[in-house]
């Protein structure tokens, strides 16, 4: 895929017009014009204004399609760090992200995943594997046993506790990519330890 029709393709699936774009950029309806119908390459520092206007990382716009598959082998899992919260993420999609990202949660008794937090856009699914779990959307709760799944709007307030007396464990399917900008990534060691490398905005 060009770079143009990916820019408009992702504009598209936000909701925004090109003067919505231009406004969030801080760049001209033209020039994004331009850029969408690939009559300009944009800069760095241009394409670094579009990605976060995008709500998207620059790695994404530019990453080749025909790329190799991106293999996360199990012991090798990036984890995300949420201060104060006993839950544990890991991230199981690409890095640099791309448009989708893929996060499974393992979450003790009594605790949770989200904390109500929210977006402009965005659509999340979560599959139960174990465990029971509570998901709280907007006013909505929905209770997942293992095996049970819910689709919901991300741009509404939500939530996944564990609400059972084991440990849960849920998958969590994101896009567009929007957990890691709010979390603290931690990636293993050679020597097995942990070191925190920062969030991945």
């Amino acid at each position: 895929m060009q770079l143009g029709k990916k820019i408009r393709d992702l504009r598209f699936r936000r909701g925004l017009t090109v003067q919505q774009l231009a406004e969030a950029s801080s760049l001209s309806k033209g020039f994004i014009s331009q850029v969408e119908n690939d009559r300009t390459s944009p800069s760095l520092a241009t394409l670094r204004d579009l990605a976060r206007a995008l709500d998207t990382s620059v790695a994404y716009l530019v990453v080749e399609d025909d790329q190799v598959p991106y293999v996360v082998r199990g012991s090798d899992r990036p984890r995300i760090h949420q201060t104060g919260n006993p839950a544990r993420l890991e991230v199981l999609s690409a890095q640099p992200r791309r448009n989708l990202e893929l996060l499974m949660a393992e979450i003790p008794p009594g605790s949770s995943a989200g904390n109500g937090r929210h977006f402009p856009q965005g659509e999340e699914c979560v599959v139960c594997l174990e465990g029971r779990v509570t998901v709280t959307c907007g006013q909505h709760r929905m209770v997942l046993d293992t095996g049970d799944s819910c689709h919901y709007d991300g741009g509404a307030p939500h939530a996944i506790e564990n609400t059972g007396t084991s440990n849960a464990r849920v998958l969590i399917a994101i896009t567009p990519v929007a957990f890691e900008p709010v979390a603290r990534l931690r990636q293993p060691e050679p020597n097995g330890g942990r070191v925190e490398v920062g969030s991945l905005t």
